[in-house]
């Protein structure tokens, strides 16, 4: 009884998060669902060992692996990231927007996908758990189990491709 509602609690507590993560990681909604449910499949056999603490820890370093063992295995077919672009402007929402304007939305979301899609995985990892969940530089070194100084130097590196791969394309479209 108390290991299923302790169990209850951390899946409604951290089930959204995650989800964002391996969405992020894989770029495909349906296999982030799965993932996501392995992942919490991966915590109530393991939560006896799991400290309560470390909890959300525990599964983001549980889901970065196993979307590490995802993307291995479908390692053939490239495929791009794809972002909750949530921080985005919202454009091309309303009926009177100007189409031009949805396709250029459209497609500088597709770019962005692809732009954190060619990160290498550790500042992919990095990137992702900073931009969009939200962790802390001590929350993502005890997640990737790395320096808190890596962290901000992978955070560092992964900005800095992202912005050359932007512009590139930008100066590539502007042409």
């Amino acid at each position: 009884m108390i290991r299923e509602l302790k169990f209850s609690i951390l899946t409604k507590r951290h089930a959204d998060e995650i989800y964002r993560f391996v969405k992020g990681m894989l770029g495909d909604a349906m296999e982030a669902e799965d993932a996501t449910q392995e992942i919490f499949l991966r915590l109530w056999k393991n939560l006896s060992n799991v400290r309560l603490l470390s909890t959300r820890a525990w599964l983001y370093r549980t889901a970065r692996h196993h979307c590490i063992d995802l993307q291995r295995k479908r390692q053939a077919a490239h495929s791009p990231v794809y972002l909750d672009h949530a921080s985005l402007p919202e454009l091309g929402t309303k009926d009177h927007e100007d189409p031009s304007r949805v396709a250029d939305a459209a497609f500088l979301k597709k770019t962005i996908d692809a732009a954190v899609s060619d990160l290498p995985e550790t500042l992919k990892s990095v990137f992702l758990l900073y931009e969009i969940s939200g962790l802390r530089y001590r929350e993502i070194a005890e997640t990737l189990n790395i320096p808190t100084n890596s962290v901000k130097v992978y955070l560092s590196r992964a900005r800095t491709k992202l912005q050359e791969s932007l512009k590139e394309h930008h100066t590539w479209t502007n042409a």
